[in-house]
């Protein structure tokens, strides 16, 4: 399968450019037509990784890479952080009132759940998790990957 769009970007690895990635991300998203749906998912998970990367794998920059193709969009997020598997971390879920539950460690969760799958690999010194999501459909309820 051929992409029709691929673009990436590098970051630093700061939490202030974790706000500059998301809005990145939105712009990619917008102007591939997605739904606002997978805008969402793919923005909530990226953001999740951008700061949990940067806070806890220390990571000194980041590369986000967008590809859009016939049956949905590929989203990598590579840093240069410790070495972490989110595809073999468990996956914390909310049990009972939200006012009694601890933050923290549901990030794998939350991709699991707005992607469709996700995979790992660690290569050349950087952590490279490569999400999948379905594409959503624009606001005139067309597939947005489709010819009009």
């Amino acid at each position: 399968m051929i992409p029709s769009r691929i673009c990436s970007r590098d970051f630093p690895g700061t939490v202030e450019a974790a706000s500059e990635a998301e809005t990145w991300v939105a712009s990619q998203a917008s102007a591939l037509g997605l739904g606002e749906e997978a805008e969402f998912a793919i923005g909530l998970c990226l953001e999740e990784l951008f700061l949990n990367a940067v806070q806890h794998g220390h990571a000194n920059r980041a590369r986000i890479s967008v590809c859009a193709e016939s049956d949905g969009v590929t989203v990598e997020f590579a840093d240069d952080g410790a070495p972490f598997d989110p595809t073999l971390a468990p996956a914390k879920r909310i049990n009972g009132p939200t006012q009694d539950f601890e933050i923290g460690g549901y990030g794998t969760g939350l991709m699991q759940k707005f992607s469709r799958r996700m995979s790992y690999r660690r290569f050349e010194g950087m952590n490279r998790l490569v999400l999948e999501f379905d594409a959503g459909r624009n606001a005139a309820g067309r597939d947005h990957l489709s010819p009009p």
